[in-house]
Protein backbone atom coordinates (compact mmCIF):
# COMPACT_ATOMS: atom_id res chain seq x y z
CA UNK A 1 0.00 0.00 0.00
CA UNK A 2 1.21 3.59 -1.31
CA UNK A 3 2.39 5.88 1.98
CA UNK A 4 -0.99 8.00 0.48
CA UNK A 5 -2.89 5.70 1.05
CA UNK A 6 -1.85 5.03 4.93
CA UNK A 7 -1.47 9.01 5.26
CA UNK A 8 -4.15 10.06 7.68
CA UNK A 9 -5.35 13.90 7.39
CA UNK A 10 -6.95 16.21 9.76
CA UNK A 11 -10.15 16.98 8.39
CA UNK A 12 -13.68 18.47 10.07
CA UNK A 13 -17.44 17.84 9.77
CA UNK A 14 -18.36 19.52 6.67
CA UNK A 15 -21.71 20.96 8.06
CA UNK A 16 -19.17 23.21 10.43
CA UNK A 17 -17.58 25.05 7.85
CA UNK A 18 -20.74 24.74 5.22
CA UNK A 19 -22.31 27.04 8.37
CA UNK A 20 -19.40 29.35 9.08
CA UNK A 21 -18.61 29.97 5.18
CA UNK A 22 -21.60 29.70 3.30
CA UNK A 23 -19.95 31.50 0.39
CA UNK A 24 -16.71 29.87 -1.62
CA UNK A 25 -14.49 32.59 -0.32
CA UNK A 26 -15.05 34.59 2.88
CA UNK A 27 -12.84 36.96 4.49
CA UNK A 28 -14.59 36.62 7.89
CA UNK A 29 -11.94 34.07 9.66
CA UNK A 30 -13.40 34.91 13.02
CA UNK A 31 -14.01 31.17 14.64
CA UNK A 32 -12.86 29.60 12.14
CA UNK A 33 -9.14 27.78 13.45
CA UNK A 34 -10.95 27.30 16.86
CA UNK A 35 -14.17 25.16 14.96
CA UNK A 36 -12.07 24.02 12.99
CA UNK A 37 -9.48 22.48 16.11
CA UNK A 38 -12.57 21.98 18.34
CA UNK A 39 -14.21 19.35 16.08
CA UNK A 40 -11.15 17.96 14.16
CA UNK A 41 -10.01 14.55 13.59
CA UNK A 42 -7.98 12.19 11.59
CA UNK A 43 -9.30 10.28 9.00
CA UNK A 44 -7.03 7.71 6.48
CA UNK A 45 -7.31 9.70 3.45
CA UNK A 46 -8.18 7.26 1.36
CA UNK A 47 -11.79 7.29 3.14
CA UNK A 48 -11.26 11.87 3.65
CA UNK A 49 -11.25 12.28 -0.61
CA UNK A 50 -14.56 10.18 -1.55
CA UNK A 51 -16.96 11.15 2.18
CA UNK A 52 -18.08 14.51 1.79
CA UNK A 53 -19.53 14.54 5.42
CA UNK A 54 -15.86 16.05 5.82
CA UNK A 55 -13.40 18.38 5.23
CA UNK A 56 -10.17 17.76 4.58
CA UNK A 57 -7.90 21.23 5.74
CA UNK A 58 -5.25 22.94 3.36
CA UNK A 59 -3.60 25.79 4.59
CA UNK A 60 -3.00 27.65 1.35
CA UNK A 61 0.17 30.22 1.66
CA UNK A 62 0.27 33.23 -0.75
CA UNK A 63 3.48 34.73 -1.01
CA UNK A 64 4.06 38.20 -1.55
CA UNK A 65 6.87 41.14 -1.79
CA UNK A 66 5.75 44.54 -1.74
CA UNK A 67 3.18 44.20 -5.10
CA UNK A 68 3.68 41.17 -6.40
CA UNK A 69 2.84 37.28 -5.69
CA UNK A 70 4.78 33.63 -6.35
CA UNK A 71 3.32 31.90 -9.25
CA UNK A 72 3.73 28.76 -9.98
CA UNK A 73 3.18 26.93 -12.88
CA UNK A 74 2.70 22.94 -12.63
CA UNK A 75 4.57 20.65 -14.74
CA UNK A 76 3.47 17.59 -16.27
CA UNK A 77 6.16 15.51 -13.66
CA UNK A 78 3.65 16.41 -11.11
CA UNK A 79 1.38 13.30 -9.94
CA UNK A 80 -2.19 14.69 -10.52
CA UNK A 81 -2.76 15.10 -14.07
CA UNK A 82 -5.51 17.08 -13.94
CA UNK A 83 -2.99 19.51 -12.85
CA UNK A 84 -0.73 19.51 -15.48
CA UNK A 85 0.29 23.20 -16.60
CA UNK A 86 -2.33 24.53 -14.29
CA UNK A 87 -0.81 28.08 -12.58
CA UNK A 88 -1.92 28.76 -8.83
CA UNK A 89 -0.21 31.15 -6.20
CA UNK A 90 -1.00 28.80 -3.31
CA UNK A 91 1.73 26.93 -1.24
CA UNK A 92 -0.14 24.39 0.88
CA UNK A 93 -1.35 20.39 1.50
CA UNK A 94 -2.95 18.45 3.80
CA UNK A 95 -2.23 18.48 7.46
CA UNK A 96 -1.17 15.23 9.04
CA UNK A 97 -0.78 13.44 12.21
CA UNK A 98 2.81 14.19 11.86
CA UNK A 99 2.43 17.58 12.39
CA UNK A 100 0.76 16.78 15.99
CA UNK A 101 4.43 16.94 17.89
CA UNK A 102 3.46 20.37 19.48
CA UNK A 103 -0.22 19.86 20.26
CA UNK A 104 -3.40 19.91 18.68
CA UNK A 105 -3.97 24.03 19.08
CA UNK A 106 -1.03 24.13 17.22
CA UNK A 107 -1.42 21.67 14.70
CA UNK A 108 -2.57 23.92 11.79
CA UNK A 109 0.50 26.41 12.24
CA UNK A 110 2.62 23.30 12.36
CA UNK A 111 1.00 21.94 9.24
CA UNK A 112 1.57 25.04 7.22
CA UNK A 113 4.59 25.50 8.20
CA UNK A 114 6.08 22.33 6.88
CA UNK A 115 3.93 22.92 3.73
CA UNK A 116 6.07 25.83 3.42
CA UNK A 117 9.51 24.31 4.32
CA UNK A 118 9.01 21.63 1.79
CA UNK A 119 8.01 23.52 -1.06
CA UNK A 120 9.56 26.88 -1.26
CA UNK A 121 12.48 28.48 0.54
CA UNK A 122 11.75 32.17 1.82
CA UNK A 123 14.85 34.14 2.63
CA UNK A 124 13.41 37.08 4.51
CA UNK A 125 9.48 36.36 6.00
CA UNK A 126 8.08 39.59 7.36
CA UNK A 127 4.86 38.42 8.46
CA UNK A 128 2.13 35.67 7.83
CA UNK A 129 -1.57 36.31 8.01
CA UNK A 130 -4.96 34.62 7.91
CA UNK A 131 -6.83 36.29 5.27
CA UNK A 132 -9.85 34.36 4.04
CA UNK A 133 -11.53 30.71 3.93
CA UNK A 134 -12.30 28.83 0.86
CA UNK A 135 -15.22 26.39 0.75
CA UNK A 136 -15.88 25.79 -2.60
CA UNK A 137 -18.44 23.03 -3.00
CA UNK A 138 -19.02 22.86 -6.77
CA UNK A 139 -16.74 19.86 -7.69
CA UNK A 140 -16.49 16.38 -6.28
CA UNK A 141 -12.94 17.55 -5.33
CA UNK A 142 -13.89 20.88 -3.68
CA UNK A 143 -16.22 19.36 -1.83
CA UNK A 144 -13.81 17.55 0.28
CA UNK A 145 -11.89 20.46 0.98
CA UNK A 146 -11.46 23.52 2.29
CA UNK A 147 -8.90 26.24 2.18
CA UNK A 148 -7.33 28.46 5.07
CA UNK A 149 -5.50 31.59 2.99
CA UNK A 150 -2.51 32.91 4.37
CA UNK A 151 -0.11 35.92 3.12
CA UNK A 152 3.49 35.66 3.83
CA UNK A 153 5.03 38.70 3.60
CA UNK A 154 8.77 38.88 2.87
CA UNK A 155 11.02 41.43 3.20
CA UNK A 156 13.20 40.69 -0.20
CA UNK A 157 12.49 38.92 -3.73
CA UNK A 158 14.87 36.10 -2.94
CA UNK A 159 12.70 32.51 -2.49
CA UNK A 160 14.04 29.40 -4.09
CA UNK A 161 11.20 26.65 -5.28
CA UNK A 162 12.22 23.19 -3.74
CA UNK A 163 10.60 21.02 -6.19
CA UNK A 164 11.86 21.96 -9.45
CA UNK A 165 11.15 19.25 -11.34
CA UNK A 166 7.47 19.68 -10.20
CA UNK A 167 7.29 23.32 -10.38
CA UNK A 168 8.30 26.74 -12.00
CA UNK A 169 7.61 29.74 -10.60
CA UNK A 170 8.12 33.92 -10.83
CA UNK A 171 6.97 37.14 -9.24
CA UNK A 172 3.65 38.25 -10.66
CA UNK A 173 1.69 41.48 -10.11
CA UNK A 174 -2.48 41.59 -9.77
CA UNK A 175 -2.49 42.59 -13.53
CA UNK A 176 -0.22 40.66 -14.78
CA UNK A 177 -2.06 37.28 -13.33
CA UNK A 178 -4.84 38.48 -15.52
CA UNK A 179 -2.83 37.04 -18.88
CA UNK A 180 -3.23 33.48 -16.75
CA UNK A 181 -6.88 33.27 -15.56
CA UNK A 182 -8.20 30.72 -17.55
CA UNK A 183 -5.40 28.41 -16.65
CA UNK A 184 -5.14 28.86 -12.99
CA UNK A 185 -6.58 26.29 -10.74
CA UNK A 186 -10.14 26.74 -9.19
CA UNK A 187 -9.06 27.55 -5.99
CA UNK A 188 -6.31 30.36 -7.31
CA UNK A 189 -9.18 31.88 -9.48
CA UNK A 190 -11.59 32.17 -6.48
CA UNK A 191 -8.80 33.84 -4.41
CA UNK A 192 -7.88 36.05 -7.43
CA UNK A 193 -11.36 37.23 -8.11
CA UNK A 194 -12.66 37.84 -4.29
CA UNK A 195 -9.28 38.61 -2.22
CA UNK A 196 -6.64 39.59 -5.27
CA UNK A 197 -8.44 41.87 -7.26
CA UNK A 198 -10.82 43.67 -4.61
CA UNK A 199 -7.52 44.33 -2.49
Amino acid sequence: MSIELQEKVLVVPSEIINSLCPKPFSRNTEGVIDAAIKNAQFLARKIAETDFNFKQIIPYVLVRHENRYVLMRRTTKQTEARLHDKYSIGVGGHINDEDMSKGIENIIQQGMRREIEEEIHIKSEQSCELVGVINDNTSEVSKVHMGLVYVLTTGTAEFDITEKDKYTANWASIEDMAAYYEKMESWTQIVYDNLLKRS
